[in-house]
C-alpha cells in the first residue's frame, strides 16, 4: 500500500533565513515599532496638559538725559532721532556751546517742534544759575 500523506513543499528561505528565524525577525520588527510609537508619543507629550504660563507685563523704560552731557549714542535711543540726528545735537552742543533750555534744541536741524515734544519727557530740566 502507499502512503497517501500529502508531500509538504519545503518553505522557500526568505532573505535566506530559515523559517524560526523569519519568525524572530517579524517579532523584532513589531517590537522596535511599537518602541518607537511609545518613545514618539513621550516626545510629544500625548497625555499631558499645557501649561499656561502668565506673563507679568513689561514696565516701561523710563530714563531722563542732560541734553548738555549726553552722547550721541543715548540721543540716538530717543523715538525717531536715530545715530545721525544724534552726532548732529553733539556737534551744534559742541560748535554752540551748552544748551540754555531744551527748546534750544529746535536750533538742530532735523529737530521740529513734534519731535522735540514727543521726547521731552527723556530730557531733565536745565538747571537755572541764579547769581
Amino acid at each position: 500500500m502507499q502512503d497517501n500523506q500529502p508531500e509538504e513543499t519545503p518553505s522557500k528561505p526568505f532573505l535566506g533565513l530559515q523559517r524560526e528565524d523569519q519568525y524572530f525577525l517579524g517579532l523584532l520588527v513589531i517590537a522596535i515599532l511599537i518602541l518607537a510609537v511609545i518613545y514618539l508619543g513621550r516626545l510629544s507629550r500625548w497625555g499631558t496638559e499645557p501649561i499656561e504660563i502668565n506673563r507679568q507685563n513689561p514696565l516701561p523704560y523710563e530714563y531722563q538725559i542732560d541734553i548738555n552731557q549726553a552722547t550721541w549714542v543715548e540721543f540716538a535711543q530717543l523715538k525717531q532721532i536715530g545715530p545721525v540726528l544724534g552726532k548732529k545735537i553733539v556737534a551744534h552742543r559742541e560748535t554752540h556751546g551748552p544748551f540754555l533750555s531744551i527748546e534750544d534744541l529746535l536750533q538742530v536741524k532735523g529737530i521740529g517742534p513734534r519731535k522735540l515734544n514727543e521726547n521731552r519727557i527723556y530730557f531733565k530740566p536745565i538747571p537755572t544759575d541764579s547769581h
